[in-house]
């Protein structure tokens, strides 16, 4: 299987998720110049069930600014066309039979997910003031499409990604990508456009999880943001807590939302999601099961918490032993260089006593070479002692793995070492030198 094949099928087949002929009908009314309220309620009333759901949703507090629809007529002009086909499409869609059992796919938890997708789409439209919230609401309830399509018609290829078993792929997408190539983005984004639902619709499927910035489509912008706030039913695809809150913190801000008005959105949604489906009749469990399936996502965020923190203290530990380290590598480089810088001092001093006495000697100057012999010999000893004290400092702060020096300033501060060496020399009278610099035997 390949993208071209599946596309293909998408814009070809009539059959591409077992629509009913009510809604082929509502489908092509709807895309036809001369559509009137009138008949598309006459094909509506064709299909009891459905007939009831636009009733019941015209009537939900959803649209709340229109009471007291009696006839489909009346729920055709309050809803409008898309709505009606939007609606149409999902309550043919959200069926437990559609769900496939090769696929691996709990049918509860999906439509939850997708349900809950469409509530907080909802939600947010209405935190951002935006005009049609209904609009939002039926992207999101399609956001999720093209994982039907590929559940439905290729339900034991999906069963790989649904248990995270294709290899070397830890993204949904990806997953999908290398399965069928292409994405349930490009599917559902091409079912859109086969059944001619508005744009923002489409491009809302298409970009659900990736940044909108900088996009001039609202609905995408929501479904994007309502996306990120209800958990993945791919359990193997867990996005990261921390790149999530991230993704969230990112598209509120985008769409002007705080992280409180994000906080409150969130805390509504379940409530919220349990009344979509009950006006549009989808199956989604009962409250325990859904306290249930809560309680276990709290208890995952718990404990990919409790790992980040853990990781968060192991980095902190290995950064702060990298900081000592170099800042012990660093004092040391410096200390170093003092040392040499007395080593360079103390070894020209000898050289310039000797040079000295070499050229009173040439000159037969004997009388005045020994006159300067004591001083001279002074000098060179005290600048024997001050190698030997170098010698030693050097030998204590040679090992790199042991930090001696926390600070550039006490590295710096070699005179104060090295006369306390000195002085010591001087007490004790005679010249001791370190073991590694000492002749042998």
């Amino acid at each position: 299987m390949d993208k071209l094949s599946i596309l293909s099928q998408i814009r070809e087949r009539d059959d591409l998720l077992s629509l009913p002929q009510a809604l082929a009908e509502i489908l092509r009314e709807v895309d036809n110049p001369d559509f009137s309220s009138d008949t598309l309620a006459k094909i509506i009333l064709k299909d009891p069930p459905l007939t009831g759901k636009i009733l019941k949703v015209a009537n939900s507090a959803l649209y709340k600014r229109y009471s007291g629809i009696k006839t489909v007529n009346q729920a055709v002009q309050a809803l409008g066309a898309t709505t009606v086909k939007c609606l149409a499409l999902s309550s043919s869609v959200f069926h437990p039979e559609q769900i496939e059992r090769d696929s691996g796919i709990n049918p509860q938890t999906y439509f939850t997910n997708v349900l809950t997708v469409a509530a907080a789409g909802e939600k947010i439209a209405e935190a951002i003031e935006y005009k049609a919230s209904e609009e939002a609401f039926v992207a999101g309830l399609l956001h999720d499409i093209g994982t039907m399509f590929f559940i439905h018609h290729y339900p034991a290829e999906y069963r790989l990604i649904a248990e995270a078993k294709v290899p070397g792929v830890r993204d949904v997408l990806r997953a999908e990508q290398e399965v069928f190539g292409l994405t349930h983005c490009d599917a559902g984004s091409e079912l859109a456009t086969r059944w001619r639902l508005p744009g923002y619709v489409a491009e809302a499927i298409l970009n659900h999880h990736n940044d909108c910035e900088g996009g001039d489509n609202r609905i995408g912008a929501i479904v994007r943001l309502a996306t990120l706030l209800v958990d993945d039913p791919n359990a193997g695809y867990k996005m990261d807590l921390e790149d999530r809150l991230q993704a969230i913190s990112k598209a509120g801000s985008a769409l002007g939302l705080t992280k409180q008005d994000v906080d409150g959105i969130s805390i509504k949604l379940m409530s919220s999601t349990i009344s979509v489906a009950e006006y549009l009749g989808v199956d989604i469990g009962d409250i325990e099961q859904m306290v249930t399936r809560a309680n276990q996502e709290i208890w995952r965020a718990y404990l990919m918490i409790e790992n980040l923190f853990k990781e968060r203290q192991e980095m902190n530990e290995k950064l702060l032993q990298q900081e000592r380290a170099r800042g012990a590598y660093e004092s040391k480089t410096i200390a170093m260089a003092t040392l040499s810088h007395y080593l360079n001092n103390a070894a020209m001093a000898i050289y310039g006593r000797s040079q000295m006495a070499r050229m009173q000697h040439k000159k037969g100057e004997t009388e005045l070479m020994m006159a300067k012999l004591p001083e001279s010999l002074d000098v060179i000893d005290k600048s024997i002692q001050k190698m030997v004290a170098v010698l030693a400092e050097m030998s204590e702060i040679s090992p790199i793995d042991e930090v001696e020096f926390l600070s550039t300033s006490q590295a710096m501060n070699m005179d104060d070492r090295i006369a306390e060496r000195m002085k010591q020399m001087d007490k004790e009278s005679i010249l001791v030198l370190p073991e590694e610099v000492s002749a042998p035997g």
